[in-house]
């Protein structure tokens, strides 16, 4: 019975890692598009590069971060409602 719940305990975990690991992707891909999209308006616009480009830079990617991890946690405390084939 231990062992059984060993196994569902890895299970859940390696699930948990996967599904951050893609929300992470996903939010990063979504950083470098707002990354391109500054880049762009500054050199074909009349947009000055400032500070404020690079603390949106920053809180973009903060928020990449916090959303994997806020993914990996949710999947462990939280069960999806289909079983988990391992």
């Amino acid at each position: 019975m231990a062992e059984h719940a060993s196994e569902e305990t890895v299970a859940v975990r390696a699930d948990a890692t996967e599904r951050s690991l893609r929300s992470f992707v996903q939010g990063f891909l979504l950083d470098i598009v707002v990354a391109v999209t500054l880049v762009l308006a500054t050199t074909f616009g009349a947009i000055e590069w400032t500070p404020l480009y690079w603390k949106a830079l920053g809180l973009t990617l903060a928020k990449s971060v916090l959303q994997a991890a806020v993914s990996y946690v949710m999947r462990v405390v939280v069960a999806p409602r289909r079983s988990i084939t391992a």
